[in-house]
């Protein structure tokens, strides 16, 4: 090799080692949940990954999709720590979370909330307020007009919901549902409770009119294509079956 080929090649080396990697035009934070993003599952039940490739096919841009607890997910978003978070259901004109903007503009389609409790002592839309103990995921509360504990863990509660520990949980269907395929479940009584729109959540101190450009735009173009349906498989019609 001969001297200034070995200079040009050091020169190449030196501006490829202090490039920086290509960013992302932003960052998604997605809560973690059994079947929806959970890194590991069966292909098919990254819905909400899948979504925001797609939204970024569509408005040929990139983001960086960090997995997250719900709970976290929502904090570390209201600290700027992304540009948005997915999902979180909108009841009415209920206020978000400390920090948070709903993105009004654009939904993911709709979220049903179901009612599990005990076959042997079974509760509905009508009869759940009367319930002693109800549980729900952390920053719903507020959704319900009764009184409801914050679970940090769904099989748990659904696993004291068979002892008669806990009289019902009230939960989004996509995360209970597919568990109920196991036996152990099949005292488990589902009714609907309410169905929600599916919402995104940016930092209430940020500019976020890039984002919800984004977010916008993209989901109109997956809405006109029909893949949006065949990625979220949200239908707002309530299957009343039973385990």
């Amino acid at each position: 090799m001969t001297r200034l080929r070995i200079i040009a090649w050091g020169l190449a080396a030196g501006m490829l080692a202090a490039a920086p990697a290509e960013a992302a035009d932003r960052v998604a934070s997605v809560a973690e949940s059994p079947f929806s993003s959970e890194p590991g599952v069966a292909p098919g039940h990254l819905a909400l990954v899948d979504l925001i490739h797609a939204l970024d096919r569509v408005t040929h841009s990139s983001t960086r999709i960090v997995l997250r607890p719900f709970a976290r997910s929502l904090k570390d978003t209201a600290a700027g720590l992304a540009d948005f978070h997915l999902p979180f259901i909108q009841d009415d004109d209920s206020q978000p979370p400390p920090g948070l903007l709903y993105v009004k503009e654009v939904d993911f389609g709709h979220s049903q909330f179901i009612i599990y409790s005990r076959k042997l002592a079974p509760y509905d839309a009508k009869t759940v307020a009367t319930a002693k103990n109800v549980e729900a995921e952390p920053d719903h509360e507020s959704f319900f007009p009764f009184p409801v504990k914050a679970t940090y863990c769904v099989t748990c509660s659904l696993e004291k919901v068979l002892l008669g520990r806990t009289d019902a949980m009230i939960v989004a269907a996509d995360v209970v549902d597919p568990l109920l395929s196991d036996p152990k479940y099949k005292e488990i009584h589902r009714a609907l409770y309410k169905i929600y729109p599916i919402r995104a959540l940016v930092p209430a101190d940020r500019d976020s009119a890039a984002t919800r450009r984004y977010l916008v735009e993209g989901v109109r173009e997956l809405k006109e294509s029909g893949e949006l349906w065949k990625i979220m498989r949200h239908d707002i019609r309530y299957s009343d079956w039973q385990p």
